[in-house]
């Protein structure tokens, strides 16, 4: 109710402030089922089996209020407020979770500041490498999507964002986060300090006809100390990724390849099983892993709708702070899926994803002397509906 209540209060701030025809509601509604098996490679811990529904699956379920004025001079001044939300449970988490911006845009291109994704990430406005997959950044834990071949970053606070014009085709990007220090669970991080992960990136999208390519190097900044002892203190090092990679439309098929590399990174940035189940050789909470990944797919019209198909290939090893430990384990990563989507209208279609995925990890722990090997598999089957919606609302200054 509190936040139905805040979400009104926005709306009529903007009824005393906004300019007619400028700003939008807009959104999207998601709802599937996803049945997925993890057949998890151990005596003593159980397979796992799940049949559920799940919101989000195609495109994360969110709705969103974004506006701009003309300031004159060639000066435009705009926002974007963007929540996401589980659409089967009508759960929302923090308000505007998606991203929370303000920013200027003219001539000399853009600026924005605020809560926004990284260039590798998949929700937001600033997000750009969906592009490098059939399937984007979505439809499930263990799909050939961009999440689940290349590590990926997420959103964060305090970010001051830049966007060149656009010259010939190509833009450039730059990004700086101060931290997300006010999520930080311990309570001791300081925004723009040692205390807080801090996130840089520089980018940049050429778009010429059917081809499109991207490239982005970013790194974050680790605390020195998480408050917990996890981190390691001047002996971790920053983590880095440099992806490149795009697409290109023969009309007939429309063909996807990327590639990175990655180095101290963390587990949940990998996605796939790893990270979104326990390891019963050893926790693998803190590992930070040093790698490679290629991804490729393709999307070809079919019977009115559109048939995607991807594989991704991953090999990773712990980084060096990690066997400086006595952790020495290797990370192998194969997938594939092949879906269908069918528009009804513009605005709404249902898909199909299958999946088939496989993890193998192998090494030691520290303090073990024998080497062990899990080799989990997973396969998944999700079919959604999907409903987008935009509309404008037609606000007025009131003296």
């Amino acid at each position: 109710m509190k936040k139905t209540l805040a979400a009104v209060a926005v709306l009529g701030a903007f009824a005393g402030s906004a300019l007619a025809a400028d700003v939008q509601l807009y959104g999207v509604v998601d709802l599937g089922l996803n049945y997925s098996h993890v057949d998890m490679d151990n005596s003593t811990v159980k397979d796992v089996d799940s049949f559920t529904m799940d919101s989000g699956n195609g495109s994360g379920s969110r709705w969103g209020i974004k506006g701009t004025e003309d300031l004159g001079n060639g000066l435009t001044v705009g926002f974007i407020l963007e929540n996401g939300f589980d659409a089967d449970t009508g759960a929302d988490g923090v308000m505007f979770n998606r991203e929370s911006s303000l920013f200027l845009q003219g001539g000399f291109g853009k600026l924005a500041l605020g809560r926004m994704g990284a260039l590798n990430n998949g929700q937001s406005s600033w997000s750009l490498i969906g592009r490098l997959s059939p399937f984007g950044t979505s439809y499930g834990d263990y799909t050939a999507q961009a999440s689940n071949i290349f590590s990926l970053s997420s959103q964060w606070d305090n970010m001051i964002a830049y966007q060149t014009p656009d010259f010939a085709g190509f833009k450039v990007y730059a990004q700086y986060s101060m931290g997300n220090a006010k999520a930080d669970h311990s309570g001791t991080a300081v925004e723009n300090e040692a205390t807080a992960d801090r996130f840089y990136a520089i980018g940049a999208t050429y778009d010429n006809g059917p081809l499109s390519a991207y490239l982005a190097v970013d790194s974050i900044n680790y605390a020195s100390n998480d408050g917990k002892g996890k981190y390691w203190g001047d002996i971790q090092d920053d983590s880095l990724t440099v992806t490149f990679g795009g697409s290109y439309n023969f009309e007939v098929v429309k063909v996807y390849l990327g590639a990175q590399y990655f180095d101290t990174v963390t587990t949940g940035s990998l996605g796939g099983i790893i990270g979104n189940n326990d390891c019963p050789l050893a926790d693998m909470s803190d590992a930070t892993y040093t790698g490679y990944s290629i991804g490729l797919g393709l999307d070809a019209p079919l019977g009115g709708g559109k048939v995607m198909f991807g594989a991704g290939y991953l090999d990773a090893e712990q980084s060096d702070v990690n066997e400086d430990m006595g952790h020495q384990y290797d990370l192998t990563r194969w997938v594939v899926s092949a879906g269908y989507s069918y528009p009804f209208s513009k605005r709404t279609d249902v898909y199909g994803v299958v999946s088939y995925m496989n993890d193998k990890l192998e090494g030691r722990a520290s303090g073990v002397a024998q080497d062990a090997e899990w080799n989990p598999s997973a396969y998944s089957f999700i079919v959604g509906l999907r409903h987008k919606f935009s509309s404008d609302l037609f606000l007025r200054f009131i003296d």
